[in-house]
């Protein structure tokens, strides 16, 4: 088949043939050339139904005089498909205002063996600038399908993504990723990263991601619905997160980045977690209101309060979340060792508060204030608790301080007053706990149980102030 191509008054067509299509119509000898030819001519490229096999598509400052690219087909109808192993299908490295749209992009799974963040689509560089990738389907690539680089700005939308080890990967870029489908991927679905600590900045919404492996292993950095690391100011907003490994949402030493309004359902691990991996990667100003979590081995975590090597996760807001189903899981890791997830709802540690959220049907504490020393400044008020084993628990360490409970109700949780019930460790309205190195459990006064503030008036003790509340068994 051979490459043939027509300038219209306002449009440069492309088909391929066996023969001339008629008056008008030349041959090009490859895409590259015909896509050279249009951005010559200032015209957008429109490619006519087909599959055109090709090698790597190159969109820079040295070709098509500069000019920037228009590149689109009638929805379905087109398939470009890399040939052979290549760096990347279409790369598009400083060249601002190009457009693609409609066009079904074929990796053939191919090794694709470019350098740095690799990827079948790539936007590189500073003058990358209002880029949009609109209305494609990208498949079959053995690295990441969509990637934005260098400080790259432009959208990424109504795209459908399947078969990639990443879908989306954005980093040290502003990045507009919306109303993209994205499923059966190796190792994570949307990717927003910085290379140091900072602002970013780009929005992640209406997306639908489902079945994530973590193919890479790890204890985390892949396996993940939505994964945010450094970038700060990231909104992650309505998307739906469906059947992932690790997380649905993961914000590592993402500053003031807003979770809002998603639906996250069948997690093996923590539903959202709100992260400072290491020192200097601290995290603060997180939100995470309004989603819905159903079936996970954690539901909502804000980890690390600057212990033991870890950065400092705090001064987040965790509101008007729904969580139920949550479960013990077990997580293998790449040293053949495991890890139970401790089927809580909310966990928290550090200038935290935790308000008006709605959650059932826990494995664990429906919600943990705190983690033995790792306890400061958390307010917990006005969560309704159903049918969770153990209500609201928190760490009365030696270190832990300023601890408040509040208007919350806990209905159906274990009222077990006999510490050698095997189901004591898991008990109780409003009390405390520990970790023991394993697990969480309730404490204990000697051979008593400890004080169940489940129905107290206000009162204090130790790090605890507690009252208002109402518990019922």
């Amino acid at each position: 088949m051979t490459l043939y191509q027509k300038s219209l008054d306002n449009l440069l067509v492309v088909t391929q043939s066996s023969s001339s299509p008629g008056t008008g119509w030349s041959a090009v000898s490859n895409l590259q050339t015909a896509i050279n030819n249009a951005r010559s001519s200032a015209k957008p490229l429109q490619l006519l139904p087909g599959v055109y096999l090709t090698s790597q598509i190159l969109v820079d400052t040295a070709s098509g005089g500069g000019n920037r690219l228009e590149l689109f087909a009638e929805q379905g109808t087109v398939t470009v498909r890399l040939s052979a192993a290549a760096p990347y299908l279409l790369n598009v490295n400083n060249v601002p205002d190009v457009v693609v749209r409609g066009i079904n992009f074929d990796g053939s799974n191919q090794t694709i063996n470019g350098s740095g963040i690799a990827g079948l689509i790539r936007f590189d560089g500073s003058s990358t600038t209002d880029f949009i990738f609109s209305e494609c389907n990208v498949s079959n690539s053995m690295a990441t399908g969509v990637v934005a680089v260098n400080n790259a700005r432009g959208r990424i939308a109504d795209n459908r993504i399947s078969n990639c080890g990443i879908g989306i990967f954005a980093i040290d870029s502003q990045v507009f990723i919306e109303n993209n489908g994205l499923s059966t991927l190796n190792d994570n679905g949307i990717c927003v990263w910085t290379s140091t600590v900072g602002g970013n900045g780009s929005v992640v919404s209406g997306n639908t991601v489902n079945w994530v492996d973590n193919a890479s292993g790890g204890t985390g950095q892949y396996g993940n619905g939505i994964l945010v690391y450094r970038a700060g100011n990231v909104k992650i907003s309505e998307n739906n997160v469906f059947n992932t490994k690790f997380s649905a949402i993961r914000l590592n030493a993402a500053n003031n980045g807003h979770v809002v309004n998603n639906y996250c359902w069948n997690m093996r691990e923590v539903a959202i977690f709100i992260e400072a991996p290491g020192a200097g990667e601290n995290l603060s100003g997180g939100i995470i209101s309004g989603n819905n979590i159903d079936t996970a081995g954690l539901g909502i975590s804000v980890a690390n309060s600057g212990l033991y090597g870890d950065g400092i996760a705090d001064r987040c807001v965790v509101s008007n979340n729904n969580i139920i189903n949550i479960t013990n899981n077990a997580i293998p890791y790449p040293d053949g060792s495991t890890s139970l997830t401790t089927g809580r709802g909310i966990t928290v540690e550090t200038n935290t508060i935790v308000t008006n959220n709605v959650i059932s049907l826990t494995a664990g504490a429906a919600i943990g204030l705190g983690v033995n020393d790792a306890a400061k400044d958390i307010m917990a008020t006005g969560n309704l608790i159903n049918n969770c084993p153990m209500g609201i628990a928190y760490s009365t360490n030696n270190s832990a301080s300023s601890i408040l409970v509040s208007s919350n109700i806990v209905r159906g949780y274990r009222d077990i007053s006999n510490v050698s019930d095997p189901n004591y460790p898991i008990s109780g309205a409003i009390v405390s706990y520990s970790f023991d190195g394993s697990s969480f459990q309730r404490d204990k006064n000697g051979g008593s149980p400890n004080t169940d503030y489940g129905n107290a008036t206000q009162t204090s003790s130790g790090p605890l102030t507690v009252g208002m509340n109402r518990a019922n068994p």
